[in-house]
């Protein structure tokens, strides 16, 4: 807990999480293209490690912040530096996208869809309202419909951070279950439970962006019923129960997003150590924002070189996700030295505000 009352410390099993968070939505990614997992596994819901992400900014940003922001100069400072955070990476990619498409109009190849590089859509990404229900499907860099709601969640955060540090442990506790509850409506009330990335996106994150602020106000109010470890092995049952509920109901999704604040809230409270023995996965952790806006770019020159091979990727499923992995994994580094760590240093007065 000594790290967690230290706002200026990193958490590193939550970084960790960031991690394993953007792992599992790259594996659902890439069994869109190979089919080696059933839509009702653990692979095939991992649109739902965006939930993950979701409530880990919450949380991290309550951590982060602690006192609410009050005056017209903080809030301004805020959302300068959560948007050097979260911009320029996200505007790398899109201008990537936008090259790539211009040399493969150049080069007389077309999309496969029109709406793929419309110039309406390019703007809604660039301003960051594509997750806001003005965009019509998947186009351009497509992830980005969840940092366009996440910018939404950054804008209410010392609204929302100050109303929650008034709550009493009750409040708190009653505030978690009714953005449970929601959750649970929603997905309930949707086809395709939780899996809603453009018109129902914002009914999707604000509940848990919320959910994770007060999770962070049960630390910081000293409550914990039971021992980290009891709580992460409950977040595990009730994860594998939303998985299973998941084959016959959508409110399944709403489960296993609960059994992710149950997780999250267990690394939150751990000693710190669980996950900060695996360098690698740390590393990994620490790359998972440009890692996951890097999947549209590779995804497209791929799917492209085996379209023109004549090949299917299921065919040849190692032969597709090496590589992608691979190369996933090299464009975000690079994202990562020469855009989103200078802009940090340089942009943001060299302050981690992670």
């Amino acid at each position: 807990m000594a790290q967690w009352d230290d706002p200026r410390a990193d958490l590193p099993d939550l970084t960790a999480a960031r991690g394993l968070l953007a792992l599992w939505v790259f594996a659902y990614h890439a069994n869109l293209h190979l089919a080696f997992a059933g839509t009702a596994s653990f692979i095939g819901r991992g649109y739902l490690g965006v939930d993950g992400f979701f409530v880990l900014s919450g949380l991290v940003l309550a951590h982060r912040h602690p006192a609410p922001v009050q005056t017209v100069a903080a809030y301004g400072g805020f959302w300068w530096r959560r948007f050097v955070r979260l911009y320029p990476t996200a505007l790398a990619m899109l201008l990537l996208l936008a090259l790539l498409f211009l040399l493969a109009k150049l080069a007389g190849v077309h999309p496969h869809q029109a709406l793929r590089a419309s110039g309406r859509e390019f703007l809604l990404q660039l301003l960051l309202l594509n997750g806001l229900g003005f965009s019509d499907g998947w186009t351009w860099n497509y992830p980005s419909w969840s940092i366009s709601t996440e910018w939404i969640g950054y804008l209410l955060f010392p609204a929302i951070a100050l109303g929650i540090a008034r709550l009493g442990l009750r409040s708190t506790v009653q505030g978690l279950i009714a953005m449970a509850l929601l959750l649970l409506v929603l997905s309930g009330s949707s086809p395709s439970g939780l899996n809603l990335s453009y018109q129902g996106a914002l009914p999707r994150f604000l509940p848990e962006f919320a959910a994770g602020i007060l999770l962070a106000r049960l630390v910081h109010l000293g409550w914990r019923p039971w021992p980290w470890q009891i709580i992460g092995i409950a977040g595990l049952v009730l994860l594998t129960l939303g998985i299973w509920l998941r084959q016959h109901t959508a409110m399944g999704d709403a489960l296993v997003a609960s059994a992710l604040w149950l997780l999250l809230w267990a690394m939150a409270t751990g000693p710190q150590r669980l996950f900060a023995r695996l360098p690698i996965l740390m590393r990994f952790g620490a790359l998972s924002y440009p890692f996951y806006m890097a999947y549209a770019p590779v995804e497209v020159i791929a799917a492209h070189l085996w379209s023109a091979a004549g090949s299917d990727p299921a065919h040849w499923p190692y032969l597709w996700l090496v590589p992608l992995f691979l190369s996933n994994l090299a464009l975000a580094w690079i994202t990562a030295q020469t855009i989103e760590r200078p802009a940090l240093r340089h942009l943001a007065g060299r302050r981690r505000d992670r």
